[in-house]
């Protein structure tokens, strides 16, 4: 039987990565894998990670820089 991963709410992924963003997981000036790589590791739906982004980014926690990907804020 395979186990099939829980979707993640937006709150619950935003919280998780501001965790892990403070853990040192993601250092200062990262660059966060992309939402389809962290869609499929949180097993929801891009539009899901696309929202707890969008979330860090309202809070200064991350930024986004066009064609080039989000990054932890310095």
């Amino acid at each position: 039987m395979t186990l099939v991963p829980i979707p993640h709410t937006a709150k619950e992924i935003a919280d998780d990565l501001t965790r892990r963003i403070g853990a040192g997981e993601f250092p200062r000036g990262s660059r966060l894998p992309t939402y389809d790589a962290l869609a499929a590791e949180y097993g929801s739906a891009r539009r899901t990670v696309a929202r707890a982004v969008d979330t860090l980014k309202a809070h200064g926690i991350v930024v986004g820089v066009p064609g080039s990907g989000t990054y932890v804020a310095e």
